[in-house]
């Protein structure tokens, strides 16, 4: 993610620097009218204080005449949104594709920082692709790895970290939320890490996902290990229920999602996943299929005739450490 902070104190000429403590991010030299943007980049967490100094063509250094040290938020804002299935837009740096049925409710933005996601009964991907049997209104990561013909995965063995937060719509009576589908007839993603089914040959369930379970929100994972089919139908999948909510969902209320993973069937791979501050799983061992990943917000379900809502915000992805990928 990129913070664009103003230092309106430069004069013409002079040269301006801004610094994390004594890390230097960034250094310009100001226009003719003493204007200039410091593009503060790569950053590791999500609040950073900033401090700027001021030198003049003669080498003297000062302070700057108006505060720039301030503690910032690093958050993604969402661009050139579109609700057309199949076109385009940002989440900070990072390319999405919409898949949606294409109905006015299927996805929204009601600021520049949330997405609102609906599905009813019979809302299938308006590109093909779906049966009768689920419902979608999603968006997929296209460009967080390494570029393919159709969008990007992310290598396995690549430390991933997803941040976000995320809230439920009441869809019931005294605020509830009503979810026919569960582990036993069906299922409710609410965002997954989709394996690359062309890679595998086969198609397969997301190797990490986030669910409903009737009313409860659950974290789930699957492997096969080297050689092994990962199709739904194969001996050779494993799945894995790492962690049911045993309450209710609360609805209307925004959850803090962090998770932290290593996508690996042949050692090393591990998965954590902590919800409000609180860590729900810290699996380690064989995760995913051995081929590359991508993730998609939004909700999948098996086809139900309740109509539900979801909202995102906050959107960040990150590679190899906590920078956030968009900072690109």
């Amino acid at each position: 993610m990129t913070i664009v902070i103003p230092l309106i104190f430069a004069l013409a000429g002079s040269v301006a620097n801004i610094s994390d403590g004594s890390t230097s991010l960034d250094t310009r030299i100001a226009d003719a009218d003493g204007s200039l943007n410091l593009l503060a980049e790569n950053l590791s967490n999500d609040t950073r204080s900033f401090a700027g100094t001021n030198s003049n063509m003669a080498g003297d250094t000062t302070t700057a005449s108006q505060s720039v040290g301030r503690t910032r938020t690093v958050v993604p804002s969402i661009t050139s949104f579109s609700a057309t299935p199949q076109t385009h837009f940002l989440i900070g740096g990072d390319v999405y594709q919409i898949e949606t049925a294409g109905k006015s409710y299927s996805i929204t933005s009601p600021d520049p920082q949330t997405l609102r996601f609906e599905v009813r009964k019979g809302d299938n991907w308006a590109a093909g692709g779906d049966g009768s049997y689920c419902d979608r209104s999603e968006i997929q990561n296209e460009s967080t790895g390494v570029k393919t013909s159709w969008g990007a995965v992310i290598p396995p063995s690549t430390p991933i970290g997803i941040d976000y937060q995320f809230m439920l719509e009441a869809n019931g009576t005294n605020g509830s939320f009503v979810n026919t589908q569960n582990r036993l007839n069906g299922w409710f993603v609410v965002g997954q890490m989709h394996n690359d089914d062309i890679a595998s040959a086969v198609a397969t369930s997301p190797p990490f996902a986030l669910q409903m379970d009737g009313d409860h929100l659950q974290v789930v994972a699957r492997y096969a290990l080297p050689g092994g089919n990962p199709s739904n139908s194969s001996s050779a999948l494993h799945m894995l229920t790492l962690w049911t909510d045993p309450k209710s969902i609360q609805t209307d209320v925004y959850n803090d999602i962090n998770v932290q993973a290593y996508f690996s069937n042949s050692g090393g791979g591990y998965l954590q996943v902590s919800i409000n501050g609180n860590q729900v799983v810290n699996y380690q061992g064989p995760l995913g299929y051995g081929q590359g990943t991508y993730w998609e917000y939004g909700i999948y379900r098996s086809t139900a005739t309740e109509t539900a809502a979801a909202n995102y915000r906050n959107l960040t992805i990150t590679l190899g450490s906590s920078t956030p990928v968009s900072s690109r």
